[in-house]
């Protein structure tokens, strides 16, 4: 489904990458909360209240790129509970829940959304589902760091937001939201010159994380894409940095007007514009910033989570339920702040996560 772009092609690609902001390196690191917008938004959270001092070994497993935050994380936790030693192997997403039913882990840290052969595996061993915590926002920009998706067009594109509707028409082949397919920017609202222009479309590989929740968030779970679409992967090369299908992706749309893709949010240049998204068919349309990923207002924003063993309100783990209090407090959300990468959570979402861990 799809296709790959021939080397060649990918070649001119790379050495095109000034259009869309820079090369690889440009995904490094980004913008972030200002001071003021961080203290703003950590003040709205509750300071955190030991409930009972614990003790113990709380092994971790999961995703390598929470390592900063998670250090962070055990140090200030220890501060309250000294008699706490943590165990880390955070070497991927795809060993967390595998390490949660296999009982030799007490956290899963999944950096991305968990695949439902993941799920499916855990509920077949014990016989429940996960018990999941949102515990940071995403970043805005790194790729490592489950970003924010941005949905680009060319600058000389007259297209000035889209809808999830519109999204799943122009990206799926089975348009469950839709109920059918747009293949030309006059089926999107352009006219004139425009009208009988075909979409090309640009996307990443489709079974990586951001293609896997486009599908689930914008497709309703649909598996089923648009044929014509041009897919990337990540390009590795000894001595290098990680070349991002999302850069390859905002490269592919700077050079081509009739393009849209599938990118990181922060991922704009000069040839490029930004699609506000709605989810809904009449607003309110947000465009990716900082602060919409930040406050959970831009529609494409993710979350890290991670996963104990329990159900809502009674974790197994007493040590790792109070680990992850801490995390939903201030001080824990000022030491994601302090990474500078990823973002804090939203009051609303730090609230909803704290309620999960039952009675305050």
């Amino acid at each position: 489904m799809g296709r790959t772009p021939s080397r060649a092609w990918t070649a001119a690609l790379i050495a095109g990458l000034a259009l869309c902001g820079g090369g690889p390196e440009a995904l490094a690191s980004g913008p972030t909360l200002s001071p003021a917008q961080a203290e703003a938004a950590l003040a709205a959270l509750p300071p955190y209240q030991p409930r009972a001092p614990v003790s113990g070994v709380i092994r971790t497993w999961g995703h390598v790129f929470v390592a900063e935050v998670m250090a962070r994380w055990e140090a200030g936790f220890r501060r309250y509970h000294p008699d706490v030693r943590f165990e880390d192997n955070l070497v991927s997403s795809a060993a967390a829940l595998g390490a949660l039913y296999s009982g030799v882990a007490d956290i899963g840290f999944v950096a991305r959304e968990p695949r439902p052969m993941e799920l499916a595996g855990y509920r077949r061993v014990e016989k429940r589902a996960p018990l999941g915590f949102r515990v940071m926002t995403g970043a805005y920009l790194n790729a490592d760091k489950v970003v924010a998706l941005g949905i680009l067009v060319h600058r000389d594109n007259p297209l000035t937001h889209i809808t999830f509707a519109q999204l799943d028409a122009v990206f799926g082949g089975e348009t469950r939201r839709a109920h059918r397919r747009i293949r030309t920017w006059g089926e999107l609202g352009l006219t004139g010159a425009w009208a009988n222009r075909p979409i090309h479309g640009y996307a990443g590989t489709l079974d990586a994380a951001p293609g896997f929740i486009f599908s689930q968030r914008v497709m309703k779970g649909s598996q089923l894409w648009n044929e014509d679409l041009t897919l990337f992967d990540d390009i590795d090369a000894p001595g290098k940095p990680t070349l991002y299908a999302t850069s390859q992706v905002a490269a592919a749309v700077a050079k081509d007007p009739d393009g849209i893709g599938i990118s990181g949010a922060g991922n704009i240049g000069p040839a490029l514009k930004i699609l506000p998204v709605s989810e809904g068919d009449s607003g309110p349309y947000v465009a990716p910033s900082v602060e919409a990923v930040a406050s959970g207002r831009y529609p494409l924003t993710r979350y890290v989570q991670l996963f104990v063993n329990g159900r809502p309100g009674a974790p197994d783990n007493p040590a790792a339920a109070e680990f992850i209090r801490y995390v939903l407090s201030r001080e824990g959300q000022r030491a994601v702040v302090s990474e500078g990468d990823y973002l804090p959570l939203p009051p609303a979402v730090a609230a909803a996560e704290r309620a999960k861990l039952g009675p305050p």
